[in-house]
């Protein structure tokens, strides 16, 4: 089963707030940053970096499917 980490890697003066998600899987890894409005703790903060993370990860899966689909039909 994958294991996801969230780091907070800075607070800019904006109010918003920088993540580095890193992704380990039995296979691979993979880490990305996602930066997101301060929601006022850290609780809300985690929340919303992994929907984040998760909407990008549906997102992905969905482009990778229809590249390989097309792929497949060539």
């Amino acid at each position: 089963m994958a294991k996801i980490e969230l780091k907070k890697v800075e607070q800019q003066l904006d109010h918003r707030g920088l993540y580095r998600v890193k992704m380990n899987t039995d296979a691979d890894h993979m880490e990305f940053p996602i930066g997101i409005q301060d929601q006022g703790s850290a609780t809300a903060n985690e929340t919303v970096v992994l929907t984040s993370a998760l909407a990008f990860a549906e997102e992905l899966e969905a482009a990778a499917r229809l590249r390989l689909e097309a792929a497949t039909r060539r």
